[in-house]
């Protein structure tokens, strides 16, 4: 039985794509970081959002994100365009769907925090988190999404200097 396992596990690796493997060997720029922390920060902003619907005070918060989202749409949209092209060089594709699959990720990672606690209370420590960045200028949402990447990782690491030379010496 155990053989039979391992003999079902191999074929299960050597069936997978070989980009699979060589994606793990991947890392960001700092604009790609950025990029995935603003949209971190973005679908924070909308899990929050749906979840809560109003902050302490009863303001709107679906009026806040979507006037967070209109004010933000240049820098969301560029955020967007670099993971997709980070994706297209790293991924086989387009990018769309590695960028979709990044947003979903991200969205149910925030969802996760309202399962391991409750909804009330995920509500009570964010909801006004959406009111604030509603009103931050852009300059305050590229501060706070410099703090996000000094504090929060990303999904994957960023690259160093010696990283890029075993990036650009690779085969």
């Amino acid at each position: 039985m155990r053989f039979i396992a391992l003999v079902a596990l191999t074929a299960m690796f050597a069936a997978m794509p070989l980009q699979a493997f060589a994606a793990s060997n991947s890392c960001y720029s700092a604009s790609e970081a950025e990029a995935e922390h603003l949209l971190r920060l973005h679908s924070e902003l909308m899990v929050i959002t749906v979840t809560c619907k109003q902050s302490s005070i009863g303001q709107d918060l679906v009026a806040a994100y979507t006037g967070f989202t209109r004010d933000n749409l240049d820098a969301l949209r560029k955020a967007e365009h670099t993971m997709i092209e980070y994706y297209k060089n790293n991924y086989k594709g387009n990018g769309i769907s590695h960028l979709d699959k990044l947003r979903t990720r991200l969205g149910n990672e925030f969802g996760q925090h309202i399962a391991n606690s409750s909804a009330p209370e995920f509500c009570a420590q964010r909801r006004d988190r959406v009111m604030t960045f509603a009103s931050y200028k852009p300059n305050q949402i590229s501060e706070e999404v410099q703090r996000l990447m000094a504090s929060e990782t990303s999904y994957v690491p960023v690259c160093t200097s010696k990283t890029r030379v075993a990036k650009a010496t690779k085969f």
